[in-house]
């Protein structure tokens, strides 16, 4: 094995090779210095000083590697908040305020970016070009810009390559929308947190008001958090309690039994607090994806709503039921039965004193036209939502608040008034785009959304952490399995959230 490379500074490497002129613009000499050693722990970057006139930047980090420059492992070069990273796992990723934009997809630890003296951008190691951006321009030097795009740049000026323009986000235009007239509405028996008052009014009311949410301290993030401070790991321990002082919903499967749903609300009992659960055990549960499974039959299922509405009574627990349910009603299995289902699961819940809530999906799921609120109003009815409580949304995505609310504003007025819940619990930045739409299994730069709260604002009655903030999404995007509790991903969304 041969000895290894001495640790030189991102800068002090970018001059190596051959420095090219480049115009008048920069015709004076650039000192460079190494970053200090207290500058963030995770990511080194190059600084500049004693810039050209007229070169237009303050003194800071570098945005630029010459011909021949390399940018190794955890080093990056940077124009306000857009970055160029070569991370330690091997990839060269552009991030923009923390959401990546570009990268190479490279895997090999320990691997290098390297701007070639012939003019091509590689990721390298040994010697192996595992990626190459397949320029050839002698002397070019490597830039990147502050709308998220990195250049090639040629000694006479002109960009000989780039990254590709980033896409940008795909979010619904929901504020010129007028309210519509409501459905046509069954004279069914009402339940759960909306009632009429007087001449048509609504009033909404929820258990939340009183009880928050339950913060499980057997929860994944207060496990996480306790093993952390263990282990002398204070900085991580403190992002971890951030989520764990929370409350989060407790998920319902096929292995959840009454003496399991019962303990669990009694526990947040004792606490003062309200259960919050979420059922997650319908015949052909999420159409054979990452979160596939379910009970298998309709009658298995009607005995294990059963075991759980026992498992509840009297404990006034807060319920959503079956995510994505509803979204996926015409996509697997018998829409009929999934309807029938849906509406026995209500009624029982209901019957035995819970505040129940269809999932409705989200602002991003169905589309804005009338149509399209139509239908998923349509289905909800068709479930029992008249029953219930009423409706959910934003379950597991990440849709931003504003979008959420306006959405099941809509939806509620085509109810009736039913009242709705929003699942605020990674949407701090709200959805991440990707070249075909939002990206929704594991996306990087996301947040942690407004704590779970009783709202007190119309048919908006309270934010709820419905997905417990760290469990994977699927195996998508470097996460485990559908489920897992992933610490790397929960340290992230705590610590980018805005609060």
């Amino acid at each position: 094995m041969s000895a290894p490379m001495p640790r030189t500074s991102a800068l002090s490497r970018l001059l190596t090779g051959a420095v090219v002129a480049v115009g008048a613009a920069l015709a004076a000499t650039t000192a460079l210095v190494p970053l200090p050693a207290t500058a963030g722990p995770a990511v080194r970057e190059a600084q500049v000083r004693d810039l050209p006139t007229g070169d237009g930047r303050a003194a800071g980090v570098a945005d630029r590697v010459l011909s021949g420059g390399v940018l190794r492992a955890e080093e990056s070069i940077a124009v306000g908040d857009v970055r160029l990273t070569m991370r330690g796992d091997g990839d060269l990723v552009l991030t923009r305020a923390s959401a990546v934009v570009w990268r190479t997809a490279t895997t090999t630890p320990g691997a290098h970016a390297a701007v070639t003296p012939a003019g091509d951008l590689q990721v390298v190691t040994g010697g192996d070009v595992l990626w190459s951006a397949g320029a050839a321009s002698p002397g070019a030097r490597l830039v990147v810009k502050d709308h998220a795009r990195v250049y090639l740049i040629s000694t006479a000026g002109a960009s000989v390559w780039s990254t590709p323009t980033p896409a940008a986000p795909k979010v619904p235009a929901v504020v010129t929308l007028p309210l519509p007239a409501p459905l046509p509405r069954p004279q069914l028996p009402g339940a759960g947190g909306t009632r009429p008052d007087g001449e048509g009014e609504r009033v909404h009311r929820t258990a939340l008001r009183d009880r928050p949410a339950y913060a499980d301290p057997a929860g994944d993030a207060a496990v996480a958090a306790r093993a952390a401070r263990a282990s002398g790991r204070t900085a991580d321990a403190v992002l971890l309690e951030k989520a764990a002082g929370r409350g989060t919903a407790r998920w319902l499967g096929p292995a959840d039994d009454t003496t399991r749903v019962r303990a669990y609300a009694q526990a947040a009992a004792a606490a003062r607090a309200t259960p919050v659960f979420v059922t997650y055990a319908i015949p052909d549960r999420d159409c054979g994806s990452h979160s596939s499974g379910g009970i298998t039959t309709p009658d298995g299922y009607r005995a294990w709503v059963d075991a759980v509405a026992a498992g509840i009574a009297g404990s006034r627990a807060v319920v959503v039921v079956e995510p994505d349910a509803l979204l996926h009603l015409d996509r697997c299995g018998d829409s009929t039965e999934r309807l029938d289902l849906l509406r026995y699961s209500v009624g029982a819940y209901a019957g035995a004193g819970a505040e129940v809530y269809l999932d409705a999906a989200s602002s991003n799921s169905f589309g804005w036209s009338t149509r399209h609120l139509t239908d998923i109003a349509q289905r909800l009815r068709a479930a029992g939502v008249d029953r219930a409580a009423g409706f959910a949304v934003n379950t597991s995505n990440f849709q931003t608040s504003a979008h959420e609310v306006a959405y099941g504003t809509y939806v509620s007025t085509l109810l009736g008034g039913a009242a709705f819940v929003v699942d605020t619990s990674r949407n701090g930045n709200g959805p991440l785009a990707g070249p075909t739409g939002t990206v929704w299994c594991n996306p990087e730069g996301r947040a942690l959304g407004h704590p779970p709260r009783a709202t007190g604002t119309g048919p908006h009655v309270a934010d709820l952490w419905l997905k417990t903030p760290g469990r994977s999404d699927g195996a998508c995007n470097g996460g485990p399995a559908a489920g897992r509790f992933w610490e790397a991903y929960l340290l992230g969304l705590s610590a980018r959230a805005g609060w």
